[in-house]
């Protein structure tokens, strides 16, 4: 108990930092990278991506990196969405890979066909605590968690908490999703939590 209240505590300290920022990424130094706090732009009502903890030894080409993979990051919910078969087509990469937490695994065309036919929605999608780090000039790999709000296959309502890693890769000279691994999750039904 004392280690998740330490954890909660820095945590919450951080954020409040962060927050306190003025809006130009701030930079902190480490031996061989620099942290960069990107404040994003949330273009997209429905999926909440505002910040970005970004490590680099490149601050200045990555940062601009770092924007293009979380456009690319905000087209996945969206492609969800909408069920929308050409964004998924354009957003991910010929070796497309997911797996989750349990059984699930797809590689790129039955997860395609997966999303696309599935019962569930997907109202609103809030990404927090994003970190991007590029492996190669070609290669990032981005962990995070979000929150959504939604149906299950049932038409029930339910938030469900997801942690994830996610490996993008530069092809054709855009960045594109490479794996999508899903790391932990649990489902919250709040209707039923009211009784």
């Amino acid at each position: 108990m004392r280690i998740s209240w330490i954890f909660l505590r820095v945590l919450g300290t951080l954020l409040a930092l962060v927050a306190c920022q003025p809006e130009k990424p701030q930079i902190q130094q480490g031996d061989n990278f620099t942290k960069v706090e990107l404040d994003l732009d949330n273009t997209t009502p429905t999926v909440i991506i505002d910040h970005c903890r970004l490590i680099t030894n490149n601050p200045a080409v990555d940062s601009l990196e770092a924007r293009a993979v979380l456009a690319v990051k905000r087209g996945l919910p969206l492609a969800m969405q909408g069920k929308d078969s050409t964004l998924f087509e354009t957003i991910l990469a010929s070796n497309f890979s997911f797996t989750s937490d349990s059984t699930e695994f797809f590689n790129r065309n039955a997860y395609i066909q997966d999303r696309i036919h599935g019962t569930w929605t997907i109202d609103t999608v809030t990404y927090q605590n994003l970190t991007l780090q590029f492996l190669r000039p070609d290669l990032g790999l981005l962990t995070y968690k979000n929150v959504l709000r939604g149906t299950d296959d049932k038409g029930q309502p339910d938030l469900e908490y997801y942690t994830w890693a996610d490996i993008f890769i530069k092809e054709n000279k855009q960045w594109k999703y490479l794996v999508v691994h899903g790391i932990d999750s649990r489902v919250e039904y709040p209707s039923l939590n009211k009784e």
